[in-house]
């Protein structure tokens, strides 16, 4: 019996031994990626996505230390060099080649319509994308820190951008927005420190642009203004009454920017990063500023709140090291958590009666500050 047990093992052996290795090879890098795509990765590293209609939805997961993609070609995520999409492909899924940090050109074709969210996101040595006519969307964080993105077309169908679609693209240079686009997410293009300029085209009915800046179409609010722009002074244009979150986020060679009595409100970190910024003066006119507005301005050396401030919001002053004197203003009710944290010049400030709340770590780490007397008025403190 145990001879006749070994000896099918051996036939086994034999016939497997004669199969080739690429019969194992294709099974092991090849599967179903939706309803009617399949998906091939050879030994080269190229990844081709074949049949017809919708990719999956896939998520992220942690594989030694790193986030990568849950498609099933995740496991391969650091041999992906190239994407080829063939043209029966009409949407490429969310997370599709998230954490591909090797992939180098991709190939969409004409039928795919829309791009999901962090479709991209994180493929570092991505170098140039060609987004078909037939794209109307490109989804949330879609392009995310693709850090060696040096082009991107947009076509004249897609009508939206997502959040944070472009954010970290430190390559990008320059970006054209067509006239059919109709919603541009936040942070669209927030971080881009070699982007020098986005143009809008003059048919766009919802968007324009000045001098590189991206605003609404009227000009009432400032969206971004390009991270790569050499210039070390600004004037924020009178038309103006908002300035949009992270909108300057990032802009290491500003120096100083006027803002105009037309603004109203400074969005959530709205001057985020900007490292060599010493002089803003915040008009009258502003009611609002939003959390971390000016996290990490280390060259920002004094700062006056105006009267209209009621509330000095999360981290809106977070690491101004340079930062010697702020004058808060009556108006003020609360200073929210880690509104001055790590303001290591900070040697005084002068909290007014009017606080009644002081959120948690909101003077950490103020290494010169010798003493805060904090009135009877606060009744809470974190």
């Amino acid at each position: 019996m145990k001879k006749q047990v070994l000896s099918g093992l051996l036939v086994l052996c034999l016939i497997f031994s004669l199969l080739p290795v690429s019969a194992f090879a294709d099974t092991a890098k090849s599967g179903t990626c939706g309803n009617d795509l399949t998906w091939a990765l050879d030994d080269a590293g190229m990844l081709t996505i074949s049949g017809t209609g919708n990719m999956n939805y896939y998520s992220w997961r942690i594989v030694n230390h790193k986030l990568i993609t849950t498609a099933p070609w995740g496991e391969y995520y650091d041999t992906i060099k190239s994407v080829v999409i063939e043209a029966g492909v009409t949407h490429i899924g969310d997370y599709a080649f998230y954490g591909c940090s090797s992939l180098a050109s991709v190939t969409i074709p004409d039928r795919v319509t829309s791009i999901g969210g962090h479709a991209f996101e994180g493929c570092s040595s991505l170098a140039s994308v060609t987004i078909p006519d037939s794209v109307t969307g490109i989804g949330y964080r879609a392009f995310y820190g693709c850090s060696s993105l040096e082009s991107v077309t947009i076509p004249d169908r897609v009508t939206s951008i997502g959040e944070c679609a472009f954010y970290g693209c430190s390559s990008l240079t320059s970006v054209t927005i067509p006239n059919s686009v109709t919603t541009i997410g936040g942070s669209a293009f927030s971080s881009c420190s070699s982007l020098t300029s986005i143009n809008v085209d003059n048919n766009n009915e919802y968007y324009s642009s000045s001098v590189g800046v991206l605003f609404d179409k009227n000009q009432t609010i400032l969206i971004c203004y390009p991270a790569g722009k050499t210039e070390s002074i600004y004037t924020v244009p009178n038309s103006v009454t908002s300035i949009g979150e992270y909108a300057f986020c990032g802009c290491s060679s500003l120096e100083s920017v006027t803002i105009p009595d037309s603004v109203t409100s400074i969005g959530s970190s709205a001057f985020e990063g900007c490292s060599s910024l010493a002089s803003v003066t915040i008009p009258d006119s502003v009611t609002g500023i939003g959390e971390g507005a000016f996290d990490g301005c280390s060259s920002l050396a004094s700062v006056t709140i105006p009267d209209s401030v009621t509330s000095i919001e999360e981290g809106v002053f977070y690491n101004c090291s340079s930062l010697e004197s702020v004058t808060i203003p009556d108006s003020v009710t609360s200073i929210g958590s880690w509104a001055f944290y790590g303001c290591s010049s900070l040697a005084s400030v002068t909290i007014p009666d009017s606080v009644t709340s002081i959120g948690h770590y909101a003077f950490k780490d103020c290494s010169s500050l010798a003493s805060v007397t904090i009135p009877d008025s606060v009744t809470s403190i974190e």
